[in-house]
């Protein structure tokens, strides 16, 4: 589960994107519930808070989990990008324990693909070095954030070499679709975009934005190697 919700992140789009005064960066508080298809109800949450600071913007957000006590992962994450018509990345944090497994990073961006990163584990030794990718690395909320800025008008967007920033390492991925359609939420009848980026071929994430200037992500489905983590806004 570590590995696949760090990978809730992402890169700069070498395509076009929509104009950055255009695009509503505004103030958020989002709110989700979270849900796996094997255990029945709610087992934890998922909040985004955003805020912009002069040309930049900032996101912290924190995932809670518990499933019969038998489980536990507690995370915390940063990100700052800069309001441009990449969202270029600036900085992010992390912080993680899952049982008694903990993990810490720091990440600052120099170029698109080129991240310092310091990291320690409580499994491994700590590392500090740089990462050269060729191409565009994104974390998290970068990720999702640069997800909404896209331009969808003409189906799936054609962009370049793309990574997913993990724990020590950029691993590539794909848009592999998008669609529009209608959907009934909350008890309203919603247009949406429904993107899902591929990983090794495989499909690991699907976003369900809204059809709007603001691009609220309403949903997400993270596929684990056990099973299948849900998001809905609440």
């Amino acid at each position: 589960m570590k590995r696949i919700l760090l990978s809730l992140s992402l890169l700069l789009a070498l395509a076009p994107c929509l104009d950055a005064q255009s695009f509503s960066f505004v103030n958020e508080n989002l709110d989700y519930g979270i849900r796996h298809n094997l255990f029945p109800g709610n087992i934890g949450t998922m909040t985004f808070r955003g805020a912009t600071a002069g040309e930049n913007y900032h996101v912290d957000a924190a995932l809670k989990a518990s499933v019969a006590g038998l489980y536990t992962l507690d995370c915390t994450y940063g990100s700052t990008f800069r309001q441009d018509a990449g969202v270029t990345p600036v900085s992010a944090t992390r912080s993680q324990t899952e049982k008694k497994y903990w993990a810490k990073g720091s990440y600052t961006w120099s170029a698109p693909g080129k991240v310092h990163m310091n990291v320690t584990k409580s499994s491994r030794p700590p590392r500090n070095q740089d990462l050269n990718w060729p191409g565009a690395v994104r974390d998290m909320l970068g990720m999702i954030w640069w997800l909404r800025t896209l331009d969808y008008s003409h189906g799936t967007p054609a962009v370049g070499s793309n990574a997913l920033l993990l724990d020590h390492d950029a691993l590539p991925v794909t848009i592999a679709s998008c669609t529009k359609k209608t959907i009934r939420f909350n008890g309203k009848q919603t247009p949406v975009i429904e993107v899902t980026l591929s990983q090794e071929g495989k499909d690991a994430l699907s976003l369900t934005l809204t059809d709007d200037a603001r691009r609220t992500p309403l949903k997400f489905a993270i596929s684990l190697s056990v099973g299948t983590i849900r998001g809905t806004l609440r």
